[in-house]
């Protein structure tokens, strides 16, 4: 089968679980002697001409790239929607797939691309499935978590995106971000800091420094833009011939906007591997706990301090939470004998996490489409405590090889209590967790998407 792949780009320059997962498929794929190509939103060029430009391969998959894409915000949010939504011409899309001629476009996220293409496919009558990584297209800062620190359930015409999206890149800085002289430089002593200094002002906090809620501005036209905005990409996904919904989470978000034609498929990565076996509990020292991931609101964290402040004042068992990712601005608040920093992490470290690793804590806000991490904690077969807003989740059943709580700090203080008290069941879930037949590998999951497209190849051919 010939499979065309539509997303970010490629490492160095785009990291990140959608990245991964799209490289490793495309990787699995091409090792089961099928063809695959990628294409992904790439540099500006003073002309703005839309083209598609041949770029070196990748382990031997053909990449092309889109020359004067549409904007890639990230996670950064669009404070201008406007250039987001231009529509692009059809004939550099039609003269690419017509060359190339995928059976399969599976297209990783709609960003950077422009509706045309998609228009273009459906003209060529190729089929097109979706894989729900983020909620891109129905969310400007892509997670659906809005400016009061909740799971957004409601844009409000347009006027509650205004103040989410308000630390937006403006479109210059994403020309930048887009630029070959800015993938050369990403990383370098001068770019990072400058990197990280604008990743943070765009990152939510429902305050400001004063500590108060800010007001959300009023402004009629530009909430009109944002509801264009979202009509745009809502056409993109009607376009969308099936979806491929990494979780129920994801299933049930999109189900709310009417995207009901998908089914749901774990996903998995390359570096993933059985590593299950018993795990030592030395009941007499502190239980161990684990955080993996930013220190940010949507990612749960402050909810997990509140949790273990409460159980702190309910509790006088001991543990210690051992936090890798990131660093916190201030260590006010952070006793050493309970807190440890470790800063970021890779996956040549996973193995040594997990071995120290009692209870693996996952206390998203947000509606997470999946989780890479529970997953890998799974394969080490380390009990997880995981809030129901994570689409791991599917993947444990409550009480047996892992908990499932309320992303509120009550329910995870209860449940921390109740394993301080009788520690001794994480040696059960972690029998049981060796106990449960699972494959873990890329090879297998890829089989079972390759089936899945066959499927829906016969289902748009009817």
């Amino acid at each position: 089968m010939k499979i065309m792949h539509v997303s970010l780009g490629l490492p160095p320059l785009r990291t990140g679980g959608l990245t991964k997962y799209s490289v490793d498929l495309m990787r699995t794929q091409q090792q089961m002697s099928h063809e695959v190509c990628l294409l992904y939103p790439g540099h500006y060029t003073l002309g703005g001409r839309l083209r598609i430009q041949k770029n070196d391969s990748y382990h031997g998959i053909e990449v092309y790239e889109i020359v004067n894409p549409l904007p890639v915000s990230l996670l950064g949010g669009i404070k201008h929607p406007e250039p987001f939504m231009q529509q692009g011409e059809h004939e550099p899309y039609e003269q690419l797939l017509q060359r190339v001629k995928p059976d399969v476009i599976h297209l990783h996220t709609l960003m950077g691309i422009h509706r045309s293409f998609l228009e273009a496919a459906k003209r060529l009558g190729m089929t097109i499935v979706f894989t729900s990584h983020d909620y891109f297209g129905i969310c400007p800062k892509v997670n659906l978590f809005n400016s009061e620190g909740r799971p957004c359930d409601s844009y409000q015409q347009g006027q509650a995106c205004i103040h989410c999206n308000q630390h937006g890149y403006s479109a210059r800085m994403i020309r930048i971000m887009q630029s070959r002289m800015y993938r050369r430089l990403k990383d370098s002593s001068v770019l990072k800091p400058l990197r990280q200094k604008f990743k943070q002002r765009a990152r939510y906090s429902p305050k400001d420094v004063s500590g108060k809620v800010q007001p959300v501005v009023s402004d009629l036209t530009l909430a009109s833009r944002y509801v264009e905005l979202r009509r745009y990409y809502m056409e993109m996904f009607s376009l969308v011939d099936r979806f491929h919904f990494n979780s129920s989470v994801s299933q049930q978000e999109y189900a709310k906007y009417g995207m009901t034609n998908g089914d749901t498929i774990p996903i998995r990565h390359r570096n993933m591997k059985d590593q299950r076996r018993r795990k030592s509990l030395d009941e007499d020292k502190p239980l161990r706990l684990t955080y993996m991931g930013p220190i940010d609101f949507y990612k749960g964290f402050y909810l997990l301090k509140e949790s273990l402040d409460l159980l702190e004042r309910t509790n006088s068992k001991s543990w210690h939470l051992h936090i890798y990712g990131d660093t916190p601005s201030s260590m006010e608040g952070y006793r050493t004998d309970r807190y440890t920093f470790h800063g970021r992490y890779d996956y040549n470290d996973l193995e040594d996490i997990f071995n120290n690793t009692d209870l693996l804590i996952i206390p998203s806000i947000w509606k997470e489409t999946f989780g890479f991490i529970g997953m890998e904690a799974l394969s080490h077969a380390v009990p997880v405590l995981v809030s129901d807003q994570v689409g791991f989740k599917d993947l444990i059943h409550d009480g047996l090889t892992g908990f499932i709580v309320p992303p509120e700090a009550c329910p995870f203080a209860a449940c921390l209590g109740e394993i301080l008290n009788n520690p001794r069941i994480l040696r059960e879930l972690n029998q049981n967790m060796i106990d449960i037949p699972i494959d873990f590998s890329m090879e297998g999951h890829t089989r079972e998407l390759m089936q899945w497209y066959s499927t829906v190849r016969e289902e748009v051919r009817v």
